[in-house]
């Protein structure tokens, strides 16, 4: 080429570089998620990133992943994670992210907010998907959008529903084991027979014809005009009368006044046999699902429900009521799906403004596509033509385990705040930078990865999964170096 020529390829870049030139409509939708971490990373002032710690870090963590054998199987290897690959996954995945936020208690471990399921015990996140297999074991649809619309006060379906546990401990069964059962049922025949009509005396000969039962009327008149059954028990004559006479009268006598009765207290309304009442999504059966085994409550309960009360309101409205339809209309795309979140669900829309620029982290809505991800391992709903688009999750477990790699460091005055357990309000620039900072060093993170192994299988995903299981480690073996930092909200 000569020095006249035109650099197309370097042209393009430096475009791209400086926003010039039409978008790609090829391209895949970008979240801004990533861009603006290194916005918020360039324009920090209280948290700072270590190159030399995150290039050992690197060695390190790719070591361990390895070992480990660290994948998207990974992710369905928890014995609380769902495993099939259907629909009821797809709706379980998107309630869990839906309420997947503020699991830290003040509380000392043995009173705070726990799960007690099948003998054991759970905390923190694993005491939300705890509480949603258990409540679809009790058979609540916890997990069906139209259920979180569904808000009877039937108060009386509430009391019983919601009742305490039986002597033994163990909890109701919600399909109702002491419904009325009419004898067949023990055939399972699905027929349920009106009762038998009357029988007149010559049943007993078993001729097999059996007239209806007459009337009233019929049975008054016949009484009236039949002289050989008109009463006599005043008469002389029926003293002698043979007895075999008394077995009609008395028969039509006590057959009329039989019908009488049944005039007077008339048979109820031919009804379907007693079933179950639909569980309704009340309050009282959210806290029941949420039930704690200790005297602590789920933290921000009320704001939960108004997520799943929003989250079901705008599936019916938008996408037929269905997770599957949502997950359609995003055509592939990790980032699209991302942003149609953002968009449509003001719960999922985890933003903020910093150096007054609107800033995106959308925690919860980049996780529901992790999670699909790794679930379905990259195929049928988890299939994503960009999945790389999907940063860390920024929320207070990976932060910390990122302070005791090395990775980031804090100001004095934040870092005091953080040891002493004090709370960092939602939307303050320490806590805009902490989850800006650690969505930019996962990134660094990564790319020092792929530069001491091309050929890794790692994204920003599996990372943030790996991170966030060391960082659980240590915390049960008592090995943290600093807490977590405390900020409560519904992002994280």
């Amino acid at each position: 080429m000569s020095d006249d020529g035109v650099d197309h390829e370097l042209l393009a870049l430096l475009r791209q570089k400086f926003g010039l030139g039409g978008a790609d409509p090829n391209a895949p939708p970008e979240t801004k998620v990533l861009e603006h971490a290194q916005f918020i990373y360039d324009n920090s002032i209280d948290v700072a990133l270590s190159m030399a710690h995150t290039k050992l870090a690197a060695i390190a963590v790719s070591e361990e992943m390895q070992k480990r054998e660290y994948s998207t199987k990974t992710w369905s290897e928890h014995e609380l994670h769902p495993k099939a690959k259907d629909e009821a996954t797809i709706n379980f995945i998107f309630t869990m992210d839906l309420l997947n936020f503020s699991f830290w208690s003040e509380k000392s471990d043995e009173q705070r907010f726990t799960v007690d399921y099948k003998g054991k015990k759970w905390t923190g996140y694993w005491s939300l998907v705890a509480s949603l297999q258990r409540a679809l074991d009790e058979g609540i649809p916890i997990t069906s959008p139209k259920f979180w619309i569904d808000e009877g006060k039937d108060e009386n379906v509430a009391r019983r529903n919601v009742g305490p546990a039986s002597a033994d401990g163990t909890q109701p069964s919600w399909s109702d084991p002491q419904a009325p059962r009419l004898p067949n049922e023990a055939f399972n025949t699905g027929v349920y027979p009106d009762p038998p009509a009357p029988r007149l005396p010559n049943e007993s000969f078993d001729t097999g014809v059996y007239p209806d039962p007459p009337s009233s009327q019929q049975l008054t008149t016949s009484v009236l005009t039949d002289t050989d059954n008109v009463p006599r028990e005043n008469t002389p004559e029926a003293e002698d009368e043979h007895d075999d006479t008394d077995v009609w009268s008395d028969a039509l006598e006590a057959q009329s006044e039989e019908v009488e009765g049944l005039e007077e207290s008339p048979m109820p309304k031919e009804e379907t046999p007693s079933t179950p009442e639909r569980v309704r999504c009340t309050e009282d059966v959210l806290r029941h699902v949420f039930r704690s085994c200790t005297a602590e409550e789920i933290p921000m309960f009320s704001e939960r429900v108004k997520c799943l009360r929003e989250a079901g309101r705008i599936l019916h409205e938008h996408f037929d009521g269905s997770v599957v339809t949502l997950i359609q209309d995003a055509k592939g795309s990790a980032g699209g799906l991302v942003n149609l979140l953002a968009d449509r669900f003001a719960c999922f829309r985890d933003e903020s403004t910093y150096e007054r620029k609107k800033v995106r982290f959308l925690k919860r809505a980049q996780i529901f596509v992790a999670d699909l991800w790794a679930a379905f391992e990259g195929e049928g709903y988890g299939q994503f033509n960009d999945i790389d688009k999907i940063t860390m999750f920024a929320d207070y477990r990976v932060p910390q385990i990122l302070h005791s790699l090395g990775l980031i460091s804090y100001c004095p005055p934040l870092e005091g705040r953080i040891r002493r357990g004090e709370m960092i309000e939602s939307g303050h620039s320490w806590e805009l930078q902490i989850r800006g900072c650690s969505i930019w060093a996962i990134e660094l993170l990564r790319r020092e990865i792929l530069k001491i192994q091309p050929d890794a299988k790692v994204n920003a995903i599996l990372l943030d999964f790996f991170l966030y299981d060391l960082a659980k480690e240590k915390e049960n073996a008592g090995d943290e170096t600093l807490p977590h930092h405390r900020t409560r909200s519904i992002w994280y």
